[in-house]
């Protein structure tokens, strides 16, 4: 699920593991402010472990948009 939200890109995806669940991750991006400064990324890392693809994708949206509600200026 790619979506915007305030400044940022947020990228939310679910990983399926040997174990049988999904984990899931978010990918934000923002772009530079003028334009010789760098994109900055930011990666979750796995957020939880879910028994489904959807709910493990709107975990990682429900906390990308946390993570950008409290993200510096």
């Amino acid at each position: 699920m790619r979506f915007d939200y305030k400044t940022f890109h947020i990228d939310c995806t679910a990983r399926h593991d040997e174990d049988g669940n999904y984990y899931a991750h978010a990918r934000i991006t923002r772009a530079p402010g003028e334009p010789t400064t760098h994109v900055e990324v930011f990666e979750s890392g796995d957020l939880d472990a879910f028994a489904s693809e959807s709910d493990a994708v709107h975990c990682a949206r429900a906390w990308a948009i946390e993570w950008c509600d409290e993200a510096p200026g």
